[in-house]
């Protein structure tokens, strides 16, 4: 077998980010304080960096990307009964979000090319218990939000865009975050830009911001007394040494978004030249993708019937470094036997016992038997990595194709 070459370790860190850190630790401001009595500055100048970076009117950090759904949520006034479509391949948090606001999440299938909410099945959907679309941004591959949209306008829904892997995505020149009423971020370790945990909730909205910060910040008023509190909100904020490992690592992100962005365009040409082997989908209407994950569909046919447990394996053994896919939504414990919130019905939703079955979610379950993702850090390593990635698919290809 070859020698695997080099790949990137991760997380990238260097002596700025210990530099920043340290600092804070030293001034003995490790909290932010509010708008108007400010302790530290970490957060305050990370979210308005945060929002210089992605063009935003308003940027909020927050606990975790978890946390950033159920704000926004929220704040559009979306809670007990209200329906909201989420597509089915997606962590579980963009689901669980939904579930601990009261609301009842409804599961879409995915587009066979992008993995990504298929719009056409959106339509389908709706009810008049629909208040919201999660346009979830899967591997940072912006969803066709154009047709999204106006879907969205003809139905009178709101959009929230989980960019949790999409951290600089652009769609038609536009950072994903900012064509629905708001768009969320996760900072946990794995993610493209990490502070080991963390969230981000940008809009250009000023009314949702003002209900964005009332709810992340336990319902005070910028500029009010500290103890006053004029609406239901809980503690959402950062602490001070996550905002300052963000400032350090922010600055570094821009050239890995760039590397990442020519590796995984490479690799798109060189993967598609194997055949049954289809890399996501990345339309022309795509400026740039974060690439948190790089995902590939193998045709079992091509490969001599194998799923991905074999392939996992194969990869692993040639020292590639992978990352597990999401099991789609409908195949989870809590949603199969709807171990959710009491007191709530959910016999209304589109899953849950018989309606959990795979029959119902044909398209996800095809691709997610035969998917593999490529761990984001194989984009930021050297060439010779992206030809090995190329060779071994073409040696795991004839091996059992004989």
């Amino acid at each position: 077998m070859d020698i695997p070459p080099k790949f990137t370790n991760w997380p990238i860190w260097d002596d700025q980010d210990i530099s920043m850190v340290s600092n804070v630790i030293k001034s003995g401001n490790w909290w932010c304080g509010a708008p108007k009595n400010k302790v530290g500055n970490q957060v305050w100048d990370f979210q308005d960096e945060f929002a210089h970076y992605l063009n935003a009117n308003h940027a909020f950090a927050c606990t975790n990307g978890t946390h950033a759904i159920e704000i926004c949520l929220r704040a559009l006034g979306i809670g007990l009964g209200d329906e909201v479509i989420v597509s089915d391949w997606t962590f579980v948090a963009s689901a669980s979000a939904v579930v601990a606001v009261g609301a009842i999440p409804i599961f879409c299938d995915i587009d066979a090319k992008t993995f990504l909410i298929d719009s056409q099945q959106i339509k389908k959907l709706i009810t008049p218990k629909t208040k919201a679309i999660i346009c979830v941004h899967l591997g940072g591959m912006p969803c066709n939000l154009k047709v999204i949209l106006q879907i969205a306008k003809e139905n009178d829904l709101k959009i929230i865009e989980d960019c949790a892997h999409g951290h600089g995505s652009r769609y038609k020149g536009k950072s994903v975050g900012l064509w629905g009423d708001c768009g969320t971020f996760s900072f946990q370790a794995s993610k493209v830009l990490n502070a080991g945990e963390g969230g981000a909730i940008i809009c250009n909205d000023d009314h949702i911001a003002n209900k964005i910060y009332e709810i992340l910040d336990s319902g005070r008023h910028p500029g009010e007394w500290f103890y006053d509190h004029f609406t239901f909100g809980s503690d959402y904020r950062l602490g001070e040494l996550n905002a300052a490992l963000l400032r350090s690592q922010l600055k570094k992100y821009p050239k890995q978004f760039e590397k990442r962005n020519q590796s995984a365009i490479y690799l798109n040409s060189a993967l598609s030249l194997i055949p049954g082997v289809h890399p996501q989908k990345r339309y022309d209407y795509v400026d740039g993708c974060a690439n948190y994950v790089y995902i590939v569909y193998f045709d079992p046919e091509y490969f001599g019937g194998i799923d991905y447990k074999i392939m996992y394996k194969e990869l692993s053994q040639a020292g590639i470094p992978t990352d597990a896919c999401y099991p789609p939504l409908h195949r989870l414990e809590l949603f199969q036997k709807v171990k959710l919130l009491p007191n709530i019905d959910y016999s209304n939703a589109n899953w849950g016992n018989e309606k959990s079955n795979p029959e119902h979610f044909p398209i996800v379950e095809k691709i997610y038997r035969n998917a593999f993702q490529l761990d984001h850090r194989v984009l930021l390593s050297d060439q010779p990595a992206l030809d090995y990635i190329v060779g071994t698919l073409k040696k795991i290809q004839e091996k059992y194709s004989i």
